[in-house]
């Protein structure tokens, strides 16, 4: 059961490959503006036909048609639009039931503008392969059945004089041409019923498939993701300790250490740390996919806000002796954001620019609002992105070479932790880089609520 439908009621089956009443729905607003496009094409064809090709049909009753065309799909669009049926097998009622007017309707047209010997009887045609793309079993083929039914009974009581004919050049049919032309059309329309049907088939039955192994790569996804955060929390409160014994360690005995013990002392917190980081990007990383974080607004000063981010990095900057510049564009700047989410995507963002630029380097931080929009960029001097790694560099585990050669440890899962924040929050992120000169993210956000001062 789905939407309400049940895949293995007999009237779901009827319908190609979409099993729920809101699909079927969309095909029948397709219908629906399609019978426009045809009314559009009628209203234009006639006074063409009439004034510049001078056929002799019968132009009053196909605009009656039209009137009648036109009226008939205002009120199909008004029980579309404003009346929509409640379960499938109403709904799939009354897309037949327009199919089968249609056919009706179009017979009228043939017969006017000429019949069995016109060759736009093939027009036919339209109505049986929306009928082969919307339905399976055997719909189409009464569909199909029918318009060749009501061409026969047209054809037939044209010949005989029952009605008038229309022949666009005023002339009756023979009995030969009548004969090879209804020959024609059955093979058309049943050929063309077979067709679709056999391709609307075998895609019904690759879609299947697709979506089966899409519910097996989702669940895999998903276990994987449990074994993440449990890995991920199992690890963190030991990794938490260690960091703290070492802190306590480094801060009461690094006097009565040599230089060389102090040395390592100091590489194991920095190492520590980095285990650390990489342990809250694994647990970020599957919470904000399956949207466990959720969005908490509060207002906040966007240029403090930023200031107080950066003060956290100013210690690993010094120790490379890299510049963090921030570029305040106004005094007051006052936003409505999820302070939270948005710290751990510019933390990521200048925690990459100190890691991946040499000692010296500048990194330059750039606030800005727009109308409707607040958001930051991080710019740096650093190794940069090769063109070949700015479409690959969003993906979960993906590290450039470049990256790996300057620093081994690393997960990849920082960049895509920040995609999916900005993204599940309406934003959006753009990179420009060149290697050798560094690089620069643009964070841009919907505004929730600002106002300047």
């Amino acid at each position: 059961m789905r939407n309400g439908i049940d895949k293995n009621n007999k009237y779901t089956k009827l319908v190609l490959p979409f099993h729920t009443l809101d699909t079927l729905r969309i095909r029948i607003g397709w219908i629906i503006n399609l019978r426009w496009v045809a009314l559009f094409g009628l209203l234009l064809a006639v006074p063409i036909g009439q004034r510049m090709l001078q056929f002799k049909i019968a132009y009053p009753q196909l605009y009656a048609i039209a009137a009648i065309l036109i009226c008939l799909n205002l009120i199909y669009f008004f029980l579309f639009r404003y009346y929509p049926f409640k379960n499938f097998r109403q709904e799939l009622a009354f897309t037949e039931i327009q199919l089968v007017i249609d056919l009706i309707i179009i017979s009228f047209i043939v017969h006017y503008i000429g019949g069995i010997g016109n060759p736009f009887f093939f027009i036919y045609s339209v109505n049986i392969i929306i009928s082969g793309v919307l339905f399976i079993g055997n719909l189409p083929y009464v569909n199909a059945f029918i318009a060749a039914i009501l061409l026969t009974l047209w054809s037939i009581l044209e010949y005989n004089g029952v009605v008038n004919s229309y022949t666009i050049q005023g002339e009756p049919i023979g009995l030969t041409v009548l004969i090879t032309s209804l020959g024609a059309f059955y093979l058309l329309i049943f050929s063309a019923t077979y067709v679709i049907k056999d391709f609307i088939s075998g895609y019904r039955h690759l879609k299947s498939v697709i979506d089966e192994k899409s519910q097996q790569l989702e669940h895999t996804i998903k276990d994987r993701d449990k074994i993440f955060r449990f890995t991920a929390h199992e690890l963190k409160s030991p990794l938490t300790t260690l960091r703290s014994m070492l802190a306590v360690i480094e801060e009461i005995y690094s006097e009565k250490l040599d230089d060389e013990v102090t040395e390592m002392l100091s590489r194991a917190v920095v190492r520590t740390d980095q285990v650390l980081l990489m342990v809250k990007d694994m647990i970020d990383v599957t919470q904000y996919r399956h949207g466990v974080s959720k969005q908490v607004l509060e207002d906040v000063d966007f240029n403090e806000w930023i200031e107080k981010t950066v003060r956290q990095f100013k210690p690993d900057a010094v120790r490379k002796n890299i510049s963090i510049i921030i570029k305040k564009p106004v005094p007051n700047v006052s936003v409505s954001m999820d302070s939270p989410g948005m710290e751990k995507v510019l933390s990521n963002l200048i925690s990459n620019s100190i890691r991946y630029s040499p000692e010296g380097a500048t990194i330059t931080i750039i606030p800005f609002y727009k109308r409707t929009t607040y958001g930051f960029s991080v710019s740096d001097t650093g190794i940069g992105i090769s063109k070949e790694d700015l479409n690959k560099i969003f993906d979960e585990f993906y590290r450039s070479k470049n990256a790996r050669d300057m620093e081994r440890l690393g997960t990849g899962l920082g960049l895509p932790l920040v995609k999916q924040i900005v993204e599940q929050f309406g934003g959006k992120i753009v990179v420009e880089s060149e290697p050798g000169k560094g690089s620069t993210f643009t964070v841009e956000m919907p505004i929730n609520y600002l106002s300047v001062g």
